[in-house]
C-alpha cells in the first residue's frame, strides 16, 4: 500500500487499462471520462474518501472509464489483494461494496419484474404495455430544464406509481430495448442518451431515480450515478430536482418537481 500524489489533469488510469490496483482518494477530486466515438465525456467527478477501479478489481475486467485528477490529488494506491484483505477486515468497508453489488442485482431485478408487470406476463408485450391505463393522480412531474430538450416536449409529464422509463429513439438497424421507454427522445452521434437510460420509480412514499446500466450514467443534483460510480439509485428531494443524462455538459437536462 503506497501513497502518492497527481497533478491536476494527470491520469491515474486509462479506459482499458487492466484493473491491477484500486485508488483511494485522500484529497482532491477526479473526474470520470469515457470515449463515444473518439469524443470524451465526462460522466462526473468523485471525491475525498472514495475507492476508484474497485469494481474491475472484483470483476477482474479491464476499465471501463478514465479517471483523471481534476486537481492535485493524494491517493492511496492498493493491489488487489490489500484491498481485498481491507474489505475482509473492515466490515463497513466491505458493507459499501456489498451495497453498491446489491444495488446493481436490484436494478437488473426491477427491470426484469417491471417489464413483467407491464405486459401482464413474464414475456414482453407491446400492445399491452400500451394498454395500460394512465393514472389519475400525480405526484411528480418531469420537464425539459433547457430550450434544447423543449423541442422534443413541450408540457411537464405526470408520474404516478408506475415506472416511467426514459430512454433513446433506436436507430436503423437497432433492436428494441429491454424496456419500452415511456418518453422516447432523439439523439444523434456520439450518442449521450442511452436507449434505456434512467427510471422514475415511486418507492417507500418517495421518489427514486435509477440509472439502468446507461453507457455515460446520470447526475441527480450533482451526484454521478451508474456504472462508473459508488451507487446506481438517488432519492429525489420535495420541491425541484435537476436530472442529466449522459453526462456533465449533455443536453439532455430534465427537472422534476416532487410535490
Amino acid at each position: 500500500m503506497t501513497r502518492t500524489h497527481f497533478a491536476e489533469g494527470q491520469v491515474l488510469f486509462r479506459e482499458g487499462d487492466p484493473a491491477d490496483c484500486v485508488f483511494r482518494l485522500l484529497t482532491g477530486a477526479v473526474d470520470i471520462v469515457r470515449q463515444l466515438n473518439g469524443n470524451p465525456i465526462l460522466l462526473g467527478t468523485v471525491g475525498a474518501g472514495q475507492f476508484i477501479g474497485e469494481m474491475g478489481v472484483v470483476e477482474s475486467r479491464p476499465r471501463n472509464a478514465t479517471a483523471r485528477a481534476a486537481n492535485e490529488v493524494e491517493v492511496e494506491i492498493l493491489t488487489p489483494t490489500e484491498f481485498l484483505d481491507q474489505m475482509a477486515r473492515s466490515p463497513s468497508a466491505a458493507r459499501e461494496l456489498i451495497q453498491r453489488l446489491s444495488q446493481r442485482l436490484r436494478a437488473a431485478d426491477d427491470r426484469i419484474v417491471s417489464g413483467a408487470k407491464r405486459s401482464g406476463s413474464a414475456r414482453w408485450n407491446w400492445e399491452d404495455a400500451d394498454r395500460q391505463p394512465a393514472p389519475i393522480i400525480h405526484h411528480a412531474y418531469l420537464a425539459a430544464k433547457n430550450r434544447w430538450l423543449q423541442r422534443q416536449f413541450h408540457t411537464p409529464l405526470g408520474l404516478g406509481d408506475r415506472p416511467f422509463v426514459v430512454g433513446r429513439r433506436p436507430t436503423e438497424g437497432e433492436g428494441p430495448p429491454a424496456q419500452r421507454p415511456d418518453l422516447l427522445l432523439d439523439d444523434t452521434p456520439p450518442f449521450r442518451l442511452s436507449r434505456n437510460h434512467f427510471i422514475i420509480e415511486k418507492r417507500n412514499g418517495g421518489y427514486h431515480v435509477h440509472d439502468l446500466c446507461s453507457t455515460l450514467g446520470t447526475i441527480v443534483n450533482g451526484l454521478p450515478i451508474g456504472d462508473h460510480f459508488r451507487t446506481d439509485d438517488a432519492l429525489l428531494r420535495a420541491g425541484d430536482n435537476e436530472v442529466i443524462a449522459g453526462g456533465v455538459d449533455s443536453p439532455f437536462v430534465f427537472s422534476v418537481s416532487v410535490l
